[in-house]
């Protein structure tokens, strides 16, 4: 899943990348800042350390993702998003990790890491699912023809 998005984002137009106050760069901006987050967090509880969770509305928390992002360029954030997600996938295989609860921010639900790490395939699939729409035409998936009628 994290690949095919990345992907998806390779393959816009460079135009699409710089179109919408919330189009492909910014949910790419997203998803490194929460999946940069996940790997400090899951990382810091299998060594037995605290953590201090993002704290703020989930609005507030992803304009701040996106504005700490802003001068990173699209091919290195699509590296880090990369390193990212297989750094969680890694985590999930140690044994260790079965016992892991992650929280999105302070005062969320905790999640087992398995059941968190399902959330979050869902997560990128929904938004690689919105970006495809919205940039392919009449909403379909690239390369697909539009429908009849």
């Amino acid at each position: 899943t994290g690949e095919s998005f990345c992907q998806m984002i390779g393959q816009l137009p460079a135009r699409a990348l710089l179109e919408k106050p919330w189009g492909p760069r910014q949910v790419l901006s997203h998803l490194v800042f929460w999946h940069e987050t996940y790997v400090r967090q899951i990382e810091a509880r299998l060594a037995g350390h605290g953590w201090l969770l993002p704290e703020g509305t989930f609005n507030e928390l992803n304009a701040q993702a996106v504005a700490s992002l802003a001068a990173v360029g699209v091919p290195t954030l699509l590296a880090r998003f990369r390193a990212a997600n297989t750094r969680l996938c890694r985590l999930a295989l140690e044994p260790k990790a079965a016992n892991v609860q992650v929280q999105l921010k302070q005062g969320s639900k905790s999640w087992p890491l398995d059941e968190f790490l399902v959330m979050v395939e869902t997560h990128i699939r929904r938004h690689g699912d919105e970006l495809r729409k919205a940039h392919s035409p009449r909403g379909g998936r690239p390369g697909e023809a539009p429908p009849r009628g």
